[in-house]
């Protein structure tokens, strides 16, 4: 049942990687929080990224897949950087 989760995970994840990679928009303070790396990623500052996970925040869009927000830092402040963008997260997962 695991196996299955992750393998529908997995498929649902790359089939919005071309369309459905959300970059949060600035807001007060954001450039001395995170930074967007050249593939879309939001990393977070002032943590060692290679000892991070990479969080999906599925966000709401007009997509019909859907969209999320892809980060590496703390979880807590992956899900504020979305929602100080006016995202509105529907949930989180966590590639641990």
């Amino acid at each position: 049942m695991v196996l299955l989760k992750t393998m529908l995970t997995l498929l649902f994840l790359t089939s919005c990687t071309s369309y459905g990679t959300t970059v949060p928009k600035p807001f007060s303070g954001s450039a001395e929080i995170f930074q967007v790396s050249g593939t879309g990623t939001v990393e977070v500052k002032g943590y060692n990224l290679k000892y991070q996970p990479t969080h999906w925040a599925f966000v709401r869009c007009d997509y019909w897949t859907g969209c999320y927000m892809r980060c590496q830092g703390p979880k807590k402040i992956c899900k504020s950087i979305a929602e100080k963008s006016d995202l509105k997260v529907i949930n989180v997962l966590t590639n641990n």
